[in-house]
């Protein structure tokens, strides 16, 4: 499993919304899944956005940048562009069919539906 905190020229980088709805939630839960089945390496979106210095560095580096957000909001992607760091990938639960506040939430199975979003933009080579 790669770690969160090492670094790797060129590494693919994976950032998230934790936003309070059951979407941001899955959208941070599938960051780390993503990270345990060897997509890339988790890096806080909070560090980007309070400028902290060896996380931007790192984030200026990354080979690939994948942004999960929640929903329509698109917090963690503007979070990435105003730090001037542009997104490679983008996936948002809310248009693969997860609602933000379900009558029977799916943690799980929503985590896994991003995931697999996720790995096969970056398959296409995105």
């Amino acid at each position: 499993m790669q770690s969160c905190c090492g670094s790797t020229p060129g590494e693919t980088l994976i950032f998230t919304c934790a936003g309070a709805a059951h979407s941001g939630q899955v959208a941070n839960r599938a960051g780390v899944q993503a990270m345990q089945q060897g997509v890339g390496s988790l890096l806080c979106t909070a560090a980007v956005a309070a400028d902290i210095a060896d996380k931007m560095e790192r984030t200026r580096q990354a080979g690939r940048r994948i942004a999960i957000d929640g929903c329509d909001d698109h917090c963690c992607r503007k979070v990435m562009e105003k730090a001037g760091a542009a997104v490679d990938v983008h996936v948002v639960a809310t248009d693969l069919g997860i609602e933000k506040k379900p009558a029977h939430p799916d943690m799980i199975g929503d985590a896994r539906k991003v995931v697999e979003k996720i790995k096969a933009l970056v398959a296409a080579g995105r």
